[in-house]
């Protein structure tokens, strides 16, 4: 009996160890998180709130408020190369405005996130239908059960879109802030090969008048069209697919006889007449006046822009 009364303490103090080290971990895991994505933000020019759920019950770990965009957040973490191919969600957070669930995918050789994974909706809109399996407690009970747990729905890696880093997990989260377009143009562009042009570093730098005013599509139209990851920036204006996006911009050209559109629309734009030039969807010659007239618009568009934002 004394044996067994040991035996039960140390069980019982392993349990709390292991409790402890799960719920450190759990914690660790969000400072983490909540870092990179607080330097995108303030990359951005965003300002931000965090507050922390105490328990768990209501299914979120954090709630982000930025610039008035609530975000509930419930997160989930699972090391590289685990074998996990579902996740069990708290069915509660779509009670809550614009919930969503991040599943981050941790390296512990890099003790960085390898990949992120997100299932949500845009900004306002509520989480997306979980579906009708209902997940089960991990451990059995004596009779070797895993009872059910009515409140919480299996969620196949399936549903997850794949998202490429922080900051296409932000441009998920919050979308484009009203009043920090500028600030969050420029926390986009990038610049993986050589610049093309000199006054590029200059407009990287946050100065718009650097862009010519005789800018054309030959003439640094097309190489400042690469400069935004156009593909992600679309997810965020608009649902529709690139080609029919970008026909129906052409379509706004050839009723109005100018672009339709904000900065951060024609930039787009610009970007998607690159990739239709690159695989030789352009059904007209390059050079013409309707893509030099698109540059230009452009550059206007962001002196605009930075004027209104200074």
């Amino acid at each position: 009996m004394h044996l067994h009364l040991v035996d039960d303490a140390r069980t019982h103090a392993a349990a709390r160890q292991l409790t402890h080290y799960s719920s450190l971990r759990e914690k660790t895991f969000e400072h983490l998180f909540l870092s990179q994505l607080g330097l995108e933000l303030l990359a951005r020019g965003v300002d931000f709130d965090v507050l922390h759920a105490e328990v768990d019950r209501h299914g979120y770990d954090v709630v982000i408020d930025a610039d008035g965009i609530v975000r509930h957040i419930q997160l989930k973490v699972t090391n590289v190369g685990g074998a996990r191919s579902d996740v069990s969600v708290n069915t509660k957070l779509a009670n809550k405005p614009s919930g969503c669930i991040v599943w981050l995918i941790f390296d512990p050789a890099t003790r960085s996130f390898s990949g992120i994974r997100w299932f949500g909706n845009r900004p306002g809109q509520p989480l997306p239908d979980t579906g009708l399996k209902i997940a089960r407690h991990s451990r059995a009970n004596a009779d070797g059960v895993k009872g059910e747990r009515p409140d919480h729905r299996v969620l196949a890696g399936s549903r997850f879109d794949r998202l490429e880093d922080i900051g296409h997990l932000a441009d998920r989260l919050f979308g484009i802030m009203p009043d920090s377009q500028q600030a969050f143009l420029w926390s986009r562009l990038h610049a993986d090969q050589p610049l093309a042009f000199s006054w590029m570093q200059e407009l990287l730098d946050g100065d718009t008048r650097a862009i010519p005013e005789d800018v054309s599509w030959d003439n640094g139209g097309a190489a400042l069209g690469r400069l935004l990851p156009g593909y992600r920036m679309l997810e965020l204006i608009s649902d529709e697919q690139p080609d029919t996006f970008l026909e129906r911009q052409r379509e706004g050209w050839r009723a109005a006889g100018a672009w339709p559109g904000d900065a951060i629309t024609l930039w787009t734009t610009l970007f998607l007449e690159t990739r239709a030039d690159h695989v030789g969807a352009n059904d007209t010659p390059t050079g013409v006046p309707h893509l030099d007239q698109l540059c230009r618009q452009l550059r206007s568009a962001l002196i605009e822009l930075a004027n209104t934002d200074a």
